[in-house]
C-alpha cells in the first residue's frame, strides 16, 4: 500500500502511509486526522476533500475506509466492537493501548454493521 500525499495549506504537504491513520473526524470545513501512537493532525479541507483524494489516490487498493455518519472517516483495520443501541463505535490501536470510543447514530453504525459483514462475505 502506497502512502498517502495531503496538500494541507497552501504551503504545507503530508505524506502518511494509510494504516497509520485510525480515523479521520470532521469539523465543519476542516478535518482532524487521528493517527497511530496517538499523534493527531488538523487538515485544512473538508470530509469530501479526504473522501475524493483516498479515492483517487487508492482506486487500485482493497478497501481501507469506510465513512461512518456526517462525522468520521474510519479505517477499518481499527474497528473493534460497533454497538448500535448504545451509538458507540469502538476503535482500538495497539501503539496506543486505550481504546477510542466515537459516538454515531445507530442508523450509521447499523449501516456499518451490514457493510463489515458483506465485505467479510466477499472476501474483500
Amino acid at each position: 500500500m502506497k502512502d498517502l500525499i495531503l496538500p494541507n495549506s497552501g504551503t504545507e504537504l503530508l505524506k502518511v502511509h494509510p494504516s497509520d491513520i485510525i480515523y479521520i473526524e470532521a469539523d465543519g470545513n476542516y478535518c482532524r486526522m487521528h493517527l497511530t501512537g496517538g499523534f493527531k493532525q488538523q487538515l485544512w479541507f473538508s470530509r469530501q476533500k479526504f473522501i475524493a483524494i483516498i479515492n483517487e489516490q487508492m482506486k487500485t487498493e482493497k478497501p481501507t475506509f469506510v465513512v461512518v455518519g456526517r462525522s468520521f472517516i474510519i479505517n477499518l483495520s481499527f474497528i473493534y466492537r460497533i454497538n448500535p443501541v448504545q451509538g458507540e463505535l469502538i476503535l482500538f490501536d495497539s501503539a496506543n493501548p486505550a481504546q477510542m470510543t466515537l459516538h454515531a447514530s445507530q442508523e450509521a453504525l447499523n449501516r456499518l454493521k451490514t457493510e463489515l459483514v458483506f465485505m467479510s462475505q466477499a472476501g474483500i
